[in-house]
């Protein structure tokens, strides 16, 4: 399936047969997260090693989740027993230079054209810190809105003027539920992190943390505005407080009218769907359209290896998976929106784009996307675990402004002193 991929692209022209830079005889290490995504990961890497028949490249045991990775990773730095390429969570970047454990990849770049090979800058920003690329966004995704089409029509809504706005999705979601027979209007996904939460913040113009990174900033207006629409997600538009892999099977199975999640969800979807009611997407209504984003999450490839010649090989494949024929593969298998402007041309993703539409939505909010924010010191995870500890209690009934001032005053008492 994979050469027969490869094989198209080559005869529509995405892969021209440029010589590739001369490598030495080089075995990479890769670490990254999330078993599921197996199948991407190796049809990446299996194409590069097409191309660079000198380089090898195997895979650790995928960690679980973002947050154990980064933990194996930490432990293997103190056994020196790191790998070469770690494709982490774009929010973890920051714990990874802060100890010293990524590479700077400024040497590799020099004096290469990244925005001709498709890389701008607000997606290259997603790698930085402190104005240092220390990784290329590998898979990307900004949430977005799916829809039951059928449900949308039975509750008297019309599929070609969907709400964009949030008093309207709601008031769709409330006439769906009306409908009755176990049906749910909506379903806003929080997750098991905090990406979600941060959405609803940057959702308003809002920031988490103040400009010189000291001091929270959700708890103002834009915080506040940000719970109580949450709320009114529940009190409303008939949200239930019930988990993720509920709501998904409900969606699936065609009795949840609106759901509020990422788009790498999409494939799985429609495979689950089959024919039983046509899905829709949307990109995100803006509470502030004029400051208004959405929290960019994923993953990066950073380069891990001090060895300077497995650094040019690796070098040579995360900016291969990061390309638009990296990209394209990881697209077409998931659904997370292409870190790379160039596979959104004909003949990668542009064409597949026109034909799957839901697959797009997504990518049109590229111009608002902002950074995972990740929070400062070591207390990072448990701060966004306990965010959204938080914003369960709200699902359950408290009273959203009291939420905040908790978020707020717990999140302080965890930032570095």
């Amino acid at each position: 399936m994979l050469s027969r991929f490869l094989a198209i692209l080559a005869a529509a022209g995405c892969l021209p047969f440029v010589a590739q830079p001369a490598l030495a005889q080089t075995s990479l290490v890769v670490q990254y997260a999330y078993p599921s995504h197996q199948a991407f990961h190796k049809a990446v890497a299996d194409a590069f090693t097409a191309d660079h028949p000198g380089v090898t490249i195997t895979f650790r045991a995928a960690a679980p989740d973002y947050d154990e990775a980064l933990q194996t990773v930490l432990r293997q730095s103190m056994t020196k027993d790191l790998p070469d390429v770690f494709i982490t969570g774009l929010q973890k970047i920051p714990d990874l230079v802060s100890r010293k454990i990524a590479v700077p990849l400024t040497s590799f770049a020099g004096g290469q054209d990244l925005a001709g090979l498709g890389y701008s800058d607000r997606l290259l920003s997603l790698g930085q810190v402190d104005n240092v690329q220390y990784g290329l966004a590998y898979a990307t995704s900004t949430p977005i809105v799916f829809f039951n089409i059928d449900l949308v029509k039975a509750a008297g809504g019309d599929p070609g003027r969907l709400p964009t706005d949030w008093d309207g999705l709601i008031s769709l979601a409330h006439s769906i539920t009306s409908l009755g027979g176990g049906i749910d209007g909506m379903y806003y996904d929080v997750g098991t992190d905090d990406w979600m939460f941060q959405n609803l913040i940057f959702n308003q113009g809002g920031d988490l943390m103040s400009a010189d990174g000291k001091d929270i900033a959700f708890d103002g207006a834009e915080g506040k505005a940000a719970m109580r629409l949450f709320k009114r997600f529940f009190t409303e538009g008939g949200q239930k407080a019930i988990e993720q892999r509920a709501a998904r099977q409900q969606f699936a199975a065609g009795t949840l009218g609106i759901y509020f999640t990422s788009p790498s969800i999409i494939s799985t979807f429609e495979k689950q769907i089959g024919g039983k009611f046509v899905m829709q997407t949307s990109t995100m209504p803006l509470a502030n359209p004029q400051k208004a984003g959405v929290p960019t999450g994923g993953m990066a490839a950073v380069i891990i290896t001090t060895d300077q010649e497995k650094q040019k090989a690796a070098w040579e494949y995360i900016k291969f998976a990061s390309g638009p024929v990296g990209q394209t593969i990881v697209a077409k298998a998931t659904g997370y929106m292409p870190a790379n402007t160039k596979a959104l041309e004909p003949g990668f993703l542009g064409d597949f784009f026109r034909q799957n539409p839901n697959w797009e939505s997504s990518s049109r909010q590229i111009p608002i996307a902002r950074k995972w924010a990740a929070w400062p010191g070591p207390n990072g995870v448990k701060i966004a675990r306990n965010l959204v500890d938080n914003m369960t209690r709200i699902a359950g009934g408290a009273d959203a402004d009291e939420v905040l001032a908790a978020m707020a005053r717990e999140t302080r008492a965890l930032l570095p002193k």
